[in-house]
């Protein structure tokens, strides 16, 4: 039936019209819908401008050529989208990868239970600080420490130290270079107005430590008792710091643990991506606020 509708007439040069030919053969117009013909089966929704197969490519393209260690899909579509200047969607990026297998698996746990619901973040930079140690191993030196200085503004890392000594000295250092580096001068207390935020460690409730944070013009906020989610900011940090250095590289000594923990912050501040700044970079968000109070 199907075949006579698609000739022409020898006649009139037409088609012949459906409704023509099931009223020749007697039929009704169920026979015509009850079997239609098969379809290749297509994606539903939108059309979109990249195919699964190329967003797949885009996707292990951002995997193959990472900085960072064990990014999850977020991350990976925002990357892909600067690169291609696409809109690659957030639900569509995870379904590829989960078929694939290449979604993230993060070591370790997923964080605190205690439930906190302050605000960390600062409107501005050089309004809060933080600083807090880690510790860290080599196999010369043996049990090493981590001292950074973090601003609450955009989680840049404004200064850090490494050393064998895990005390006031230095954890003051890194403070020192902090100022240095934002005001260009130690003396005449030009930090004046930026709050430090420390844990309770032994090292900053050192008079050695107050005096020195004083002299630079630093109010000291320490945090609550048996409360590290109020240092909240570097303590993260520290968690990205462990994930993507400290439980993947062995360090021979201190001087090979500056040189491989330096360019790690180099890469944090400038392509580190911080979902809560829009997927910004530390650098990006100093920038951009650069930009908008020029």
């Amino acid at each position: 039936m199907r075949v006579v509708t698609g000739t022409q007439s020898a006649t009139t040069g037409k088609r012949y019209p459906m409704r023509m030919v099931l009223r020749v053969a007697d039929l009704s117009s169920a026979a015509w819908y009850e079997r239609p013909e098969p379809r290749e089966p297509q994606k539903r929704g939108p059309k979109t401008a990249h195919s699964d197969e190329e967003v797949k490519s885009y996707l292990r393209r951002e995997i193959d050529e990472a900085i960072f260690h064990g990014e999850g899909y977020k991350k990976l579509r925002v990357r892909a989208n600067r690169r291609v200047q696409g809109n690659i969607g957030k639900n569509r990026a995870y379904r590829i990868l989960r078929e694939e297998g290449l979604l993230g698996r993060r070591p370790g746990g997923t964080g605190s239970a205690r439930k906190h619901d302050g605000e960390l973040g600062t409107e501005a930079p050089n309004l809060m600080w933080a600083t807090d140690g880690k510790k860290f191993w080599t196999q010369e030196e043996g049990e090493c420490g981590f001292f950074g200085v973090l601003d609450h503004f955009n989680a840049e890392v404004l200064c850090w130290h490494v050393d064998k000594r895990q005390d006031r000295f230095a954890a003051y250092l890194p403070l020192q270079g902090a100022v240095y580096a934002q005001f260009n001068t130690l003396e005449g207390k030009p930090a004046r107005g930026v709050s430090l935020r420390t844990d309770r460690g032994s090292p900053y409730r050192s008079a050695y430590f107050k005096n020195k944070a004083h002299d630079l013009g630093i109010d000291l906020s320490p945090t609550w008792a048996r409360s590290p989610e109020s240092n909240g900011m570097l303590e993260r940090f520290h968690r990205t710091l462990e994930e993507q250095v400290f439980m993947i590289r062995q360090f021979k000594n201190l001087a090979e643990a500056r040189e491989i923990i330096g360019a790690f912050i180099r890469n944090y501040n400038q392509h580190w991506l911080l979902e809560e700044y829009g997927y910004r970079s530390p650098l990006e968000r100093r920038q951009n606020y650069a930009q908008k109070n020029a």
